[in-house]
Parts: C-alpha cells; sequence; structure tokens
C-alpha cells in the first residue's frame, strides 16, 4: 500500500531520495549532527529572513552562503566517498543548490536546499559547530 502524503508529513520523490541518500550519515566539525531531509511546501523565494525563521533564530543572526563543495570540503577523508554519493543526489534531485549557515555564536543551524522540480525547496538540515 503506498503512503499517502500530507500537509504534517510531506512526501515527494526528491525528499525520499535525499533521505535515503542521508541515511545513516553525519556532518563531523566539532560535534556529530545528522543530516536531516526536509521540504518547505511554499515555493516562494528563499530569503535570509525565511531562513532565519525556519532556523528558529533572531531577526538580525548571520546568514552565510556557500557552495555545497566547499561545505563539503571539511569532510574527513575516509567519509568522502560517502559525501560524494550524497552530493550527486542533491544535484540531481534540486536546482540552484546553495548551502547557508544561519547563527552569530560556534553553533549554526545549516541548511542544504535547492528546486525540487516541482518547486518546493528542499535539501538537508544539520548543526556545525566552529570555534
Amino acid at each position: 500500500m503506498k503512503k499517502k502524503s500530507s500537509p504534517k508529513n510531506p512526501s515527494s520523490p526528491a525528499l525520499e531520495a535525499l533521505r535515503k541518500a542521508a541515511q545513516g550519515l553525519v556532518f563531523t566539525s566539532e560535534t556529530d549532527a545528522p543530516l536531516e531531509a526536509f521540504v518547505w511546501p511554499d515555493g516562494g523565494g528563499l530569503s535570509a529572513d525565511r531562513l532565519r525563521k525556519q532556523a528558529g533564530a533572531e531577526g538580525d543572526t548571520a546568514v552565510e552562503d556557500m557552495t555545497l563543495d566547499d561545505f563539503f570540503h571539511a569532510v574527513p577523508d575516509e567519509d568522502k566517498p560517502k559525501f560524494d554519493q550524497l552530493a550527486q543526489v542533491l544535484k540531481t534531485q534540486l536546482t540552484g543548490l546553495k548551502v547557508y549557515k544561519i547563527g552569530d555564536e560556534a553553533e549554526k543551524t545549516v541548511f542544504i536546499a535547492g528546486k525540487t522540480a516541482d518547486g518546493q525547496w528542499a535539501g538537508l538540515k544539520t548543526t556545525v559547530v566552529e570555534t
């Protein structure tokens, strides 16, 4: 039986592909954090304010953007093959892919986000600690 999609549990081919690709992976910084797939149903624009809201951050919190390659540059050598596969899935499923770090402290929320074929924002969320 096929699972039905609901607003509380959105399902899309891109979301399922991202979940599968990120399963069991953790992003290593000064903490090891899981990579959680997400989809934001409202296509719209992706502004700094929207990113802050999704991260639960204050209105003047810093938002830094970078490329996926720059973000994955910090991945340890032994994990590179898995993250190369993940990057391929991200690039296949999403367009306009960028990485956004939100936070003024050492701990930051990170969104790897792009647009799905049906115009929704989707990607992966994680946390990094940079000191």
